[in-house]
C-alpha cells in the first residue's frame, strides 16, 4: 500500500476543518481511459510530470494544476531532494536522524543518495527535476476507489497514494483534498519551529516526494534495488511523520535500521529536514546549516 497518512489526531482534525471537499471527481468506470497530457495551462518545464483527468476550465482544478506545476518548476522539488541527497552523501545530522550509517552489510548512504539523486536530476541543465519525474502521472480521479483491496481518499487522514490503476494499467499518483492545504516549504516560518523536526514544517513538496519514491521506476532502478514502501513501526502503525520515522532507527524505540531505506516517509522527512535546516540556519555556510535542529524528534506514542 502506498499511502501518506496524518497520524496525529489533532492534525487530522485541523486538516479536516481547513479542507472541505473542494472537488469530487467522478468515480464512473472508464471504458476508454484518456491519455495523460503535459501541463495544460501553459508551457511545461523540463521533466515535469504528466496530468490526467483535470478540467482546465474548473477553478479548483486550475488551482491544483498550478500547485503541481509550481512545486516542480519553481525548483522546490529539486531543492529538497538535492539537500536530502547531500545530507546522505556527507552523513549530516538530518540524514543521521532517520537513516543508519553504512556498514559491511548495507551501503545505506549510497542507496539513499542514489534514490534522491534520481529524483533531483544531475544539474540545473537537466530540466527542472530528474528525467524519471517526467514519466510520472498525476491523476485527478480517486482511482483507488475502483479497487476494493486498496484504501482511497475516503480513508481518514489519507493525503495521497501511488498505485497502478486496474482500469488503465498505469502507475499513477493521486493527491487527496487535505494535501492541497499544505503550503510551500519556502513559506515555513522558521521562528515557529521546535528545536526538533515536526509536522509544523510540513509542505506539499514533502507529500509529493513521498509519493515519488513509491514509483516502481525509482527504488528498483537504483543501487537500492527494492521497492520503497510504507514500513510499519513496532506497534503495527505506519511509520509516518518525524517521531515515527525517527523511531524506526532509534535504538531506544524500534531499533530497526534496516527498514529505513525502504520507507517512503524517511526519504521525505529527511529531505525536508535538510532543506528547512538550510533555509532557517543563522549560518548556512559550508555544512553549518545541518545543525539547525538541535534535537531529534520525541518518541512516538505507541498505538493501544
Amino acid at each position: 500500500m502506498s499511502l501518506s497518512k496524518v497520524l496525529t489526531l489533532a492534525l487530522v482534525v485541523a486538516v479536516a476543518r481547513a479542507s472541505p471537499v473542494l472537488n469530487n471527481p467522478s468515480r464512473v468506470l472508464r471504458r476508454d481511459p484518456p491519455a495523460p497530457s503535459a501541463y495544460p495551462l501553459g508551457d511545461a518545464c523540463g521533466h515535469e510530470w504528466q496530468y490526467l483527468n483535470f478540467n482546465p476550465d474548473d477553478d479548483t482544478d486550475k488551482a491544483h494544476l498550478q500547485k503541481l506545476h509550481d512545486v516542480i518548476c519553481s525548483g522546490e522539488m529539486r531543492a529538497i531532494s538535492s539537500y536530502g541527497r547531500a545530507s546522505a552523501r556527507d552523513v549530516l545530522a538530518p540524514y543521521k536522524r532517520y537513516f543508519p550509517e553504512s556498514d559491511e552489510e548495507d551501503d545505506f548512504q549510497t542507496h539513499v543518495k542514489d534514490v534522491l539523486g534520481l529524483i533531483a536530476g544531475t544539474s540545473s541543465t537537466d530540466g527542472a527535476i530528474g528525467t524519471v519525474v517526467g514519466t510520472f502521472v498525476v491523476d485527478n480521479l480517486d482511482f483507488a476507489a475502483n479497487d476494493p483491496d486498496e484504501a482511497d481518499c475516503t480513508d481518514e487522514g489519507t493525503l495521497a497514494y501511488t498505485l497502478t490503476d486496474q482500469l488503465d494499467s498505469r502507475e499513477k499518483i493521486h493527491f487527496c483534498d487535505p494535501s492541497w492545504t499544505r503550503g510551500s516549504a519556502g513559506d515555513v516560518d522558521c521562528a515557529s519551529l521546535d528545536p526538533f523536526p515536526s509536522t509544523k514544517m510540513d509542505s506539499f513538496s514533502r507529500i509529493a516526494l513521498h509519493e515519488m519514491t513509491h514509483y516502481s521506476s525509482v527504488g528498483p532502478e537504483t543501487s537500492l534495488a527494492q521497492q520503497i514502501q510504507d514500513v510499519k513501526n513496532a506497534d503495527g502503525e505506519p511509520a509516518y511523520d518525524p517521531p515515527r520515522v525517527h523511531g524506526l532507527l532509534d535504538p531506544e524505540q524500534d531499533d530497526n535500521p534496516a527498514v529505513t531505506e525502504i520507507n517512503a516517509d524517511s526519504y521525505a522527512w529527511m529531505s525536508l529536514d535538510a532543506w528547512i535546516s538550510r533555509k532557517c540556519a543563522a549560518d548556512p555556510s559550508g555544512n553549518n546549516w545541518a545543525s539547525f535542529f538541535t534535537q531529534s524528534p520525541p518518541p512516538y506514542e505507541p498505538a493501544e
